[in-house]
């Protein structure tokens, strides 16, 4: 049975969604209740933001957060709440660290401390990081990157997680023990492939951006032609892991709407048999929706068949190695503005369509890209990109955003 509290009070909701994605990973919830301003007789529930909810599947917590925004009308019937959990704080939060020969268990502890959010299980990795420079980047990316920098070793993904009001960072794709099977579990489903986020040739270059070496998937190139991205060289690092963890072969996608099973969330994986779409095997699931209405619970899954994860926050280079900022412009008819830093190396078109995330500092060419997978951009170009700037920090008055090296080429 599922019960949902406000304040220690159950709340008596008409609908109750319980949401999240396997990127940006901040679970949340949206409710609504039933409200009659007009009787006084009516126990209406005072609700505001920033208090504390939590959803029960009998004596388990599914999820506990914070109040991030209500909707009510002036006429009698139902007010809306939408609430995030703990997470959220880590994704609305930046900082500029540098962290020397640490872990990523390590980093994540003194990112939690600064942002007053306690640690629960973190993923044992025990590699050490010789460096990492960040400036003004968000907590969460920041510690997806220290995670991410351990990938090459473990040959494990891995995902950020809120255990309660802890942190938690798990091994990414683990069983959920959900099997869906079609006439049984499963409702409807749809499937669906694309070469769109395909990268199949990465070249590896040293901090003076000379080429010294590259993996490549000739079968996919053969094929498809060449989707190129490049990786460059950092101490310490098997700088041709790294690069292969670049390569994204075809994007499958699928959607299927079932019965709903608690177990069955994001970052998980699950295993389907339908046989109308050919879905047979193990997914990993990338976005759950959960709905629960009138007593009957249902769930929307969106799956992919290769288990990914985020890149993380961007990196700073040391200031003997920052390169000064070039907007210069040339004719009326063939402008181009250089980005920032390392990105001066190539122009681009003032006019060439731009996508970017405010909480993020990189823009991209294409929506599509594996590095928004879960997220949805803002349109403008790439003169709209680069008048933004930041607001504080050493790179104050300076652009806020840099080219995304997967999908400018």
């Amino acid at each position: 049975m599922i019960k949902l509290y406000w304040n220690k009070v159950q709340l008596n909701f008409e609908k109750v969604e319980w949401s999240g994605t396997d990127t940006q990973a901040s679970r949340q919830i949206t409710f609504s209740i039933p409200v009659n301003p007009y009787d006084k007789g009516f126990k209406n529930a005072s609700i505001k933001l920033g208090d504390i909810v939590t959803l029960y599947s009998d004596k388990e917590k599914l999820f506990i957060g914070v109040i991030t925004s209500r909707e009510k009308s002036a006429a009698i019937g139902t007010a809306s709440y939408t609430a995030k959990d703990f997470m959220h704080y880590l994704l609305r939060s930046s900082t500029s660290r540098k962290f020397v020969n640490k872990t990523p268990e390590q980093i994540t502890k003194q990112i939690c401390t600064e942002a007053g959010i306690k640690c629960s299980d973190l993923a044992k990795t025990g590699v050490n990081i010789p460096k990492l420079i960040f400036e003004d980047q968000n907590l969460y990316g920041i510690i997806l990157k220290a995670y991410r920098k351990a990938v090459g070793k473990t040959k494990k993904k891995y995902m950020l997680t809120m255990d309660g009001k802890k942190l938690s960072v798990i091994v990414k794709g683990k069983d959920s023990k959900v099997t869906l099977d079609q006439g049984k579990d499963i409702t409807d489903a749809s499937y669906s492939d694309t070469t769109d986020n395909m990268v199949n040739l990465v070249k590896i270059y040293n901090e003076s951006m000379q080429q010294v070496g590259k993996v490549e998937k000739k079968k996919l190139t053969q094929k498809y032609g060449i989707y190129q991205s490049t990786y460059t060289k950092e101490d310490g690092v098997n700088a041709k892991k790294e690069a292969e963890a670049l390569m994204v072969g075809i994007t499958k996608e699928a959607s299927v709407e079932a019965i709903g099973n608690i177990r069955a969330v994001s970052g998980r994986s699950i295993v389907i048999y339908d046989k109308a779409t050919g879905l047979n095997g193990k997914f990993y699931i990338t976005s759950d929706t959960h709905t629960f209405e009138n007593g009957v619970h249902t769930m929307q899954l969106e799956l992919v068949w290769q288990n990914i994860m985020e890149s993380g926050a961007d990196e700073s280079a040391d200031s003997s190695e920052k390169k000064s900022t070039d907007t210069s412009t040339g004719s009326s008819n063939n402008r181009k503005t250089k980005a920032s830093t390392e990105d001066n190396k190539k122009t681009y078109d003032e006019g060439a369509v731009a996508y970017y995330l405010e909480n993020g500092t990189v823009f991209h060419s294409n929506p599509a890209c594996a590095s928004l997978k879960g997220a949805t951009p803002l349109k403008t170009t790439v003169s709209g990109v680069l008048k933004i700037l930041n607001k504080k920090g050493k790179n104050k008055g300076k652009p806020k955003y840099r080219k995304c090296t997967k999908c400018w080429r």
